[in-house]
């Protein structure tokens, strides 16, 4: 006895349409390389050539499509990309980075020596500068500015350097046998640290990024060794504070 037609044509329906279920998700799963996407890395302040191989590594494609004046950063280094750091994409997918200038307007370097160090580093941040590294010479002149450097060499006051151009600053210091107290630094960012630390007569240690950052110069400290407070927290001059950062 043959089926009634309502049955057969509900089963056909039914059919098809699972048919067509299956393949409308399979297209899409295809399509958006599903289960294999790529998060974008963070490519702020990577040359051109180092944000491209950082892209190839992941299966990802760089090009270049803008330049802009950014402080703060050096010349021809990436400024931003689009899409942006921390964003799932397919592979094979083009990340388009805008870099900053090539060539960047020059500022007279500021008058540093006897300085403070919160002074000098308002002075040169006024400027377009950024400090680098805080480097303890011994001196009688305790906490004060001795000089600076840029890429290793000394630098002078009116010299004219790139806007941007990271300062190494000499800090005098006279003491190296005292204990010192270790500050308390969670919250602050890391250029805030370096201060704080030199202040306490302190060295910034190894610092480490947890998870994806997608600013560095706008991350927080979270964690810190030797920790602020507390019997541990008096160590010798110029040891070396820790410290762990995030978005």
């Amino acid at each position: 006895m043959s089926s009634h037609p309502v049955r057969r044509f509900l089963s056909l329906f039914l059919g098809v349409n699972a048919v067509l279920a299956l393949v409308v998700w399979l297209a899409l799963r295809w399509y958006t390389a599903h289960g294999d996407a790529i998060q974008v890395p963070s490519l702020r302040g990577l040359s051109a050539d180092e944000a491209v191989v950082a892209l190839e590594d992941l299966g990802l494609q760089a090009l270049v499509v803008d330049s802009v004046y950014t402080e703060g950063l050096g010349p021809a280094v990436v400024v931003q990309s689009d899409p942006e750091a921390g964003f799932q994409v397919k592979s094979g997918r083009t990340v388009y980075l805008t870099l900053n200038l090539t060539d960047l307007p020059t500022m007279a370097l500021p008058d540093l020596t006897d300085l403070s160090l919160r002074k000098a580093t308002m002075d040169l941040n006024n400027k377009g500068f950024v400090v680098g590294q805080l480097i303890m010479k011994p001196d009688l002149a305790h906490q004060v500015v001795l000089g600076g450097q840029y890429q290793g060499r000394e630098v002078r006051a009116g010299q004219k350097l790139p806007r941007g151009s990271v300062i190494d600053l000499y800090i005098g210091f006279n003491n190296s046998d005292s204990l010192v107290d270790v500050p308390n630094l969670t919250g602050l960012t890391l250029d805030e640290a370096r201060i704080f630390l030199a202040e306490s007569s302190l060295s910034l240690g190894t610092v480490s990024y947890l998870g994806t950052v997608s600013d560095s110069n706008q991350a927080l400290i979270v964690r810190q060794r030797p920790m602020a407070g507390g019997n541990a927290s008096r160590v010798r001059a110029l040891d070396f504070v820790d410290l762990w950062l995030s978005d």
